[in-house]
């Protein structure tokens, strides 16, 4: 190296230190909040003994279940899925009726089933066109 290439390099090592931090920084920052999944675990957070015996745990962390509401007779949980950066939401009537629809974090996660219909929207999201509001991230669509 000679002696004017030597600047030249550190500029470049710096400048390259500076462009991976943004980037890290970029991928932190677009992790989307519920604010329901934030809060402790209480007693009524727990699901079903009929969700536990039937999952197999491969989707959801069940331990992360937050109980969110009660529509039309059946109870609803919201949960973080076991893929990184997924939600699931979990509609339960009874033992045979029941459902659990999981997907991305960033965008509207949809379940549908003989238990209801319904989205999950991170903190901050529109309120989705038609919908009741279940909590601040959870919310019934009409069929």
């Amino acid at each position: 190296m000679t002696d004017r290439s030597l600047p030249l390099a550190r500029a470049a090592a710096g400048l390259l230190l500076a462009l991976s931090a943004i980037a890290l920084s970029g991928c932190t920052a677009s992790s989307a909040s519920y604010a329901v999944l934030d809060r402790d675990a209480e007693p009524a957070d727990t699901v079903p003994d009929g969700v536990i015996e039937q999952d197999s745990g491969d989707v959801a962390d069940l331990s992360s279940a937050r109980f969110v509401g009660e529509h039309s007779g059946s109870s609803v949980w919201l949960l973080r899925g076991v893929e990184p950066s997924t939600v699931c939401v979990l509609a339960y009537l009874d033992e045979s009726e029941w459902g659990m629809g999981c997907g991305g974090e960033r965008g509207p996660v949809e379940m549908s089933g003989p238990a209801g219909h319904f989205t999950t929207v991170p903190d901050d999201y529109p309120t989705p066109d038609g919908a009741t509001r279940i909590s601040d991230n959870v919310y019934a669509l009409s069929p």
